[in-house]
């Protein structure tokens, strides 16, 4: 899903940090994340274990992309690649989900009953990095809520979790990184 080398790559890819903050096993921190064009689709699944089963050999996400690639050969994906899953219902679940799967793209392509291109105006996320299984995406949701209230910030937008490391690059689930990313305002403002 996202293949980002490093930290410094993503950072210089998604903004600077603005406030960092560690609490347990997660760190919040508020980033910018800069414009950018996508292509994406929207999924339904009943359930997360479900949605989020995916092997090397078979990835739907990569065969998507595959996809849009050759039938839009004048674009390619960003370097370093982002792309995210975002939660349609405005808040993370685990059953009855609306996903919309988005990658980052060089320039729009062409729209199609399978996927369609749109401008992701920037915004500042906080980021909370979740590592382990994707099961478990729950608890670091709960931590960026949690310091939402604690800090005086809302939600303005999906949230989303965005895959560094994963069964692409990974072997253990133990060593999967996504970053859970929620578009959000200080309150008041």
């Amino acid at each position: 899903m996202d293949n980002y080398k490093d930290k410094k790559d993503r950072e210089e890819k998604e903004g600077k940090e603005e406030k960092e903050e560690k609490d347990g096993p997660y760190e919040a921190q508020l980033k910018i994340i800069p414009e950018h064009i996508i292509y994406y689709k929207d999924y339904f699944a009943p359930n997360l274990s479900e949605f989020l089963n995916i092997s090397r050999e078979d990835n739907f996400f990569q065969d998507l992309s595959d996809r849009v690639l050759a039938e839009n050969p004048e674009i390619g994906l960003t370097e370093p690649d982002y792309n995210v899953l975002m939660y349609l219902d405005g808040e993370f679940r685990d059953k009855e989900i609306h996903y919309r799967f988005c990658d980052a793209v060089t320039e729009y392509g062409k729209n199609n009953e399978e996927y369609q291109f749109a401008k992701v105006d920037a915004f500042t996320a906080l980021a909370v990095p979740h590592k382990g299984s994707y099961e478990k995406l729950g608890e670091a949701h709960a931590y960026a809520k949690l310091w939402m209230a604690k800090n005086g910030y809302e939600q303005v937008g999906f949230p989303r979790d965005s895959a560094i490391d994963g069964c692409w690059n990974k072997d253990s689930t133990e060593d999967y990184l996504t970053e859970v990313q929620i578009p959000v305002k200080k309150k008041g403002r």
